[in-house]
């Protein structure tokens, strides 16, 4: 007789762990899955509403910031002549969706208007789900804080130095046929940097 800790008997419990389960369907939220269920019928846990959400909102973010990115990608200049929106697009990369709550409500509406005068065709997922984010916040905001002074999107209509710079080379290389991935970073990248402060000083939001 073999004992329990037998090659044989090892084999046999790896093959009953591994190899032992049943294919079940099972309904949820999302529609009807596929799932492996353990001969005791135990099965893995069903994702929790919290976590649908979760799952839900972090796609959506994901959706919206390639699209955006893409967008302001398509002309060399965009980060120079639609700014607001370009501190949009750098705040949604390090705040997620907070980041509409946190950019000053006058450059966001700026933002808005620049979006929506840029983008004809919304089938995009993710720039629809953005415009519709930015409209929502941007209602809510002027409920709660009342019509903003304006001077934060003067700040970006009137940019400091190291901004206008990023801004002339931009326009700049934006007529040149060579224009090369790493200079229309580092022009992004001194842009967006010049105007970092606007959201690092703004009040985080409820």
């Amino acid at each position: 007789m073999s004992s329990a800790r037998s090659p044989f008997a090892m084999l046999k419990a790896a093959f009953d762990a591994v190899f032992r389960q049943d294919v079940a369907l099972r309904r949820g939220p999302g529609g009807v899955r596929v799932v492996l269920q353990r001969a005791d019928g135990r099965g893995e846990a069903p994702p929790t509403p919290e976590e649908l959400e979760r799952r839900r909102r972090e796609a959506e973010l994901l959706a919206a910031r390639e699209d955006l990115t893409r967008l302001l990608d398509e002309d060399h200049a965009s980060r120079a002549t639609m700014r607001h929106l370009a501190v949009v697009e750098h705040s949604l990369g390090r705040l997620g969706w907070q980041a509409l709550e946190r950019v000053p409500l006058d450059v966001l509406q700026r933002a808005l208007e620049q979006l929506e005068q840029r983008v004809s065709n919304w089938s995009a997922r993710g720039l629809a789900c953005l415009r519709s984010r930015m409209a929502v916040a941007v209602t809510e905001r002027l409920r709660r804080e009342g019509p903003p002074t304006g001077e934060a999107a003067a700040a970006l209509d009137s940019p400091p130095e190291a901004a206008r710079k990023a801004i002339d080379q931009a326009r700049a290389r934006a007529a040149d046929v060579e224009v090369t991935e790493a200079a229309d970073d580092e022009d992004a990248q001194a842009l967006l940097a010049a105007y970092g402060s606007l959201v690092d000083a703004s009040k985080p939001g409820a």
